[in-house]
């Protein structure tokens, strides 16, 4: 999502010439920002990001902020407090460890295993110490498999380019299974999961859904249609957020 970073919410109706959703009785979504993020998760008021920005007319960096929901306050805050929020106790130990700390997503797998993920299908496993004991790199298809979500001790991946979702075991390094594929219309580029009541959201890009899979039946359906490409769905306490090609909303 490139663009210039805006502070400035904004409502926007759902026509076909504006940011929107299409089939799930709402007629608003409302805008927060827009901004080309690099990392986005969750905290207990609201959210931390991470965001490129141009100074001083063409000098590139990356700025992060921290949003409040209960005073709709944006605030801009050193790395020091974003590394300390996305990697807890050890943080700085982390970031030292893998290098890029900003553009990998964090999960704990248990009491002492956690994961940063890249891109480009690449796992980094690491303990609460910040010692990687191992690097892996997920692929179906040739394809690298990104955003990974953890049930259980496995991790369900998005695979954009081979249009499904897949069940990794990080145990014992094998795909066990997968869901959509390039030859059927379940998913569309998918690029973000997340997983909340045992339902897996899966982000569509090319079909502007949010798909769910339930995780006990593995029947699936459409969430939200918008009408552009959708790449992430993430939730806090009773806050549902999605981010758009045009910026990130509050549904």
């Amino acid at each position: 999502m490139r663009g210039t970073h805006l502070l400035k919410r904004r409502l926007l109706a759902a026509d076909p010439g504006k940011a929107g959703i299409l089939e799930n009785g709402c007629d608003f979504l409302q805008k927060l920002f827009n901004a080309d993020i690099l990392d986005i998760f969750t905290t207990p008021s609201g959210f931390i990001y991470a965001a490129k920005e141009i100074i001083d007319g063409n000098k590139e960096v990356v700025a992060f902020f921290d949003y409040d929901k209960s005073g709709d306050k944006f605030k801009r805050i050193p790395v020091s407090k974003y590394i300390s929020a996305k990697y807890g106790e050890n943080g700085f130990a982390f970031a030292k460890q893998l290098g890029d700390f900003v553009t990998c997503n964090i999960h704990t797998i248990n009491d002492n295993t956690n994961i940063a993920a890249y891109d480009n299908g690449t796992l980094k496993v690491f303990d609460n110490n910040g010692i990687i004991s191992n690097t892996v790199q997920v692929k179906y298809k040739n394809f690298p498999a990104v955003s990974p979500e953890p049930n259980g001790r496995d991790l369900w991946m998005a695979v954009p380019e081979a249009n499904a979702v897949i069940n990794y075991s990080l145990k014992y390094d094998r795909i066990e299974f997968r869901i959509g594929s390039d030859k059927d219309k379940t998913f569309a580029h998918p690029t973000g999961l997340s997983i909340y009541d045992n339902r897996l959201y899966v982000c569509n890009a090319s079909s502007f859904k949010i798909r769910i899979v339930g995780l006990e039946t593995y029947n699936i359906s459409d969430y939200r249609i918008f009408n552009e490409p959708v790449f992430k769905y993430i939730r806090t306490r009773d806050t549902e957020y999605v981010m758009l090609r045009s910026g990130f909303y509050i549904l």
